[in-house]
């Protein structure tokens, strides 16, 4: 079965943020958005736009690609090798 990729970013987003040991609300503050948001995308009912894929890394101080290669991990189709 094909891992479902818009399914993976919420746990990766939830597991840098807490590496950052931020609150929902700060890393919102910090992205420009609110805690109410940085809920949905972690749960899955939203899926982020790119534009706000880069403030999200900005705020956590990664690299955008970090996201990818997180999910990639998870999905078990990681080309790194």
């Amino acid at each position: 079965m094909s891992p479902k990729y818009s399914d993976m970013f919420g746990p990766v987003l939830r597991q840098l943020r807490n590496r950052q040991n931020f609150t929902q609300e700060r890393l919102g503050e910090l992205a420009g958005t609110t805690a109410a948001f940085v809920s949905m995308l972690e749960s899955g009912h939203k899926s982020p736009i790119l534009e706000m894929l880069f403030k999200l890394a900005y705020a956590l101080k990664i690299r955008p690609g970090l996201f990818l290669d997180e999910m990639e991990k998870r999905s078990g189709h990681d080309l790194r090798a």
